[in-house]
């Protein structure tokens, strides 16, 4: 009896032995090739104002440059509320928001100011009472972001409520 105890487990050890070492010699699996990471596609940063509520969406790259952001919209004009849709993305590619909170201040009595960045293109939409409002604005872009382009939509309304002209 002794004898097939010893047995038995001999033959156990011995099929966990070559199990073992087949299991070594297997191939294992190669993972996926990871795509290579091509040049950073600029994604649009936005800011759209509706009345006392300012959203915001886009991606940027770190947590400082949400918060300039953010910054820059909160200073603009008091009683607002920010809805953030901003995600930070490392690597993402967003411009600088420290100079920004001048073209927020410019624009605080346009109450459907629109703001996106993309790339190096940075373009202002909404109604100015008037035209210096609007010139404010742009002028005060064109401070915060010497280097990019900006395109002017704001228009200006009337004494009547109408659009009238269109600064660019």
């Amino acid at each position: 009896m002794r004898a097939r105890l010893i047995g038995a487990a001999l033959a156990t050890v011995l099929l966990a032995a070559i199990g073992y070492g087949l299991l070594e010699r297997a191939p294992q699996p190669v993972a996926a090739p990871q795509p290579a990471a091509g040049p950073a596609v600029p994604v649009p940063v936005s800011v759209i104002r509706h009345g006392t509520e300012f959203t915001l969406a886009g991606d940027v790259a770190d947590p400082a440059a949400k918060r300039e952001l953010l910054d820059a919209v909160l200073t603009s004009s008091d009683d607002v509320t920010v809805v953030d849709r901003l995600g930070v993305v490392p690597g993402a590619v967003s411009v600088d928001f420290s100079g920004a909170a001048p073209v927020f201040e410019a624009a605080a009595g346009i109450g459907d100011f629109t703001f996106e960045i993309t790339g190096d293109t940075v373009t202002l939409g909404g109604t100015a009472a008037k035209a210096d409002e609007a010139a404010a604005v742009q002028a005060a872009a064109e401070d915060a972001w010497a280097r990019a382009h900006i395109v002017n939509e704001l228009v200006t309304s009337s004494q009547r409520g109408e659009k009238s002209t269109k600064n660019n």
